[in-house]
């Protein structure tokens, strides 16, 4: 596979949905499963940005755990 440059990379996907891999957990306790996500283009004022590596935080890890009560606004 030949390896582009940064801004080679960004051009591939500007304005494009692209599809991501995501670690999900359904509920407090739930196991992780894995799922292919897509994600649209930004729209105004949003950025996109390429995460190599990532973890899970403490408030994250004690919501799933159900030790603090999440509220999700739609």
């Amino acid at each position: 596979m030949q390896q582009m440059d940064a801004k080679e990379e960004t051009n591939v996907h500007s304005g494009k949905e692209i599809k991501c891999i995501a670690a999900v957990a359904w509920g407090p306790g739930q196991p992780f499963s894995i799922h292919q996500i897509r994600v649209k283009p930004p729209q105004k004022f949003d950025v996109r940005i390429k995460i190599i590596f990532t973890s899970i935080c403490h408030t994250d890890l004690s919501a799933w755990q159900g030790e603090v009560r999440i509220y999700v606004c739609n």
